[in-house]
C-alpha cells in the first residue's frame, strides 16, 4: 500500500498552504467538504480547495467522519471547517494543524485579527499535533513575523510566504514539545464588532486593519452605513469625526455602491 500525505482544508485561507504542499509532495491526497448553496439563486458552488484540486489534477474527496483513511502517512490541516472526533484522532496517523499565532497565545478562531486588535507587535504561525482539545497539542514548529501597523490581509500573506519558505525544514515526524499553561484565547466576531461609530481614532484604526479580510469595518456616516477598507495616517481634506479626533479614510464602499476613494465619495455628496 502506498502511503500518502493528506491535506484537509475547505476555504480560501487553505489554498496557499495547499499550493506549497503540492509543490513539495507527490501523492498528496486532499480532503475537503461538499459544495454549498450560495448566491441569490442558491446554486451549489464548489469550494476553492476543490476547484484548486480540479485545476491541478490532485486527488480529492469529501470528508467522511466514519471512514478510516488507512493510507494516511500524516495529515496537514489548514482552515478546515470540521472538528475531528476523539475516535477519528485516535485511529488515524498524526494530524497536524497550522494555527496562525504563536501558541499557546491566541488559541481559537481569530488569532490574526485579535493580535492586531490587542496591539501586538509580532505574531506568527504554529504547527501542532491535533488532540481532542482545541489548539493544545504538541508543537512541532513555530516561526514569527512583525505585524505592527499591518492589515490582516498583509499578515495572512506574510505567514503564507513564511510557511512556503519554512516547509523544507519542517519535520512532520517530530514528537514536538508540550505547550505551557500561559495561554490566551480568541473568539468569533459578530457584525457589531466591525462598527466604528463609538470608537476612538486608535480603536477605529485597529479595527480597520484587523477586519479588512473578515469585515470590513463600517460606520454610520451621513445617515448611511459606510464600509472603510483603509485609512491614512496623514491629515487630508476628507475626514470623519470620531469621539476624540478625526479619521482619514482612503478606500470605502458606500451603502449600495461599489468601492471608491473616500474623496470621490465626499465629492459625490456635494
Amino acid at each position: 500500500m502506498i502511503e500518502r500525505k493528506y491535506f484537509f482544508g475547505s476555504d480560501e485561507r487553505s489554498l496557499p498552504f495547499l499550493s506549497s504542499l503540492n509543490n513539495k509532495y507527490e501523492n498528496l491526497y486532499v480532503i475537503t467538504l461538499p459544495p454549498n448553496k450560495k448566491g441569490r439563486g442558491r446554486k451549489l458552488m464548489l469550494n476553492p480547495v476543490e476547484e484548486f484540486c480540479i485545476k491541478n489534477n490532485l486527488l480529492c474527496s469529501y470528508f467522511d467522519a466514519d471512514k478510516h483513511y488507512e493510507d494516511m502517512e500524516f495529515a496537514i490541516v489548514a482552515s478546515f471547517a470540521k472538528i475531528f472526533s476523539k475516535n477519528f484522532i485516535a485511529t488515524h496517523a498524526p494530524l497536524f494543524n497550522i494555527h496562525l499565532s504563536l501558541l499557546p497565545k491566541l488559541r481559537g478562531p481569530t488569532p490574526v485579527e485579535t493580535a492586531i486588535l490587542n496591539n501586538e507587535t509580532e505574531t506568527g504561525y504554529t504547527i501542532f499535533q491535533i488532540n481532542e482539545n482545541t489548539d493544545t497539542g504538541n508543537i512541532i514548529f513555530q516561526n514569527k513575523i512583525k505585524i505592527q501597523n499591518k492589515y490582516a490581509s498583509d499578515v495572512y500573506q506574510n505567514i503564507y510566504t513564511l510557511f512556503n519558505n519554512d516547509l523544507p525544514s519542517i519535520n512532520f515526524f517530530s514528537n514536538g514539545i508540550e505547550q505551557d499553561n500561559n495561554y490566551s484565547t480568541t473568539s468569533k466576531f459578530i457584525k457589531k464588532d466591525f462598527n466604528l461609530t463609538s470608537c476612538t481614532v486608535d480603536e477605529a484604526k485597529n479595527k480597520i486593519r484587523a477586519f479588512d479580510t473578515l469585515g470590513p469595518a463600517f460606520i454610520l456616516f451621513n445617515n448611511k452605513y459606510l464600509k472603510i477598507h483603509s485609512y491614512s495616517d496623514e491629515e487630508i481634506t476628507s475626514r470623519i469625526e470620531l469621539i476624540d479626533g478625526f479619521l482619514y479614510p482612503l478606500q470605502v464602499t458606500p451603502e449600495g455602491k461599489r468601492m471608491m476613494t473616500f474623496t470621490d465619495y465626499i465629492r459625490g455628496l456635494r
